[in-house]
């Protein structure tokens, strides 16, 4: 057996070897990659529940959006700029009145929060949406 002197037995590590923490993180990013799509698409289909609600007799004024982007405040038809102004002036008298967005379900949900930027910023204080009775549970 030939004899080896120490410092040549074992030598002193001169650098961290990243190579492989390199592999790993890039493998992680091709799956996160690869399965990030999938978690966007629902794997079901979801029909939204209707609404029960109590009668309410208090006053209030309605927003109406219809598909075709028309707006109208207590049936009235309103063009989508004067909207705001318009609400201001029924708001006037007094703040707590309830304002209702009767939207068409096939609005997009983009128009019903634009709708309700408008009336927060002209002073309702009080937004409801609203849907429609389910017949069969409100007894």
């Amino acid at each position: 057996m030939k004899y080896k002197p120490k410092s040549e037995e074992f030598q002193a590590l001169s650098g961290v070897n990243i190579i492989p923490v390199i592999d790993v993180s890039l493998v992680l990013l091709i799956i996160l990659l690869a399965t990030s799509p999938i978690l966007n698409i629902p794997g079901f289909p979801i029909t939204l529940p209707k609404a029960v609600t109590a009668d309410n007799k208090e006053k209030n004024i309605t927003i109406s959006v219809s598909p075709k982007g028309e707006y109208g405040i207590n049936e009235a038809p309103v063009p989508l700029n004067n909207l705001g102004p318009e609400l201001q002036k029924q708001l006037k008298n007094e703040k707590d009145i309830l304002v209702i967005i009767r939207a068409d379900k096939d609005v997009a949900y983009g128009q019903v929060e634009n709708v309700m930027d408008i009336a927060k910023r002209y002073g309702a204080q009080r937004i409801g949406i609203a849907t429609q009775q389910d017949q069969g549970a409100a007894k």
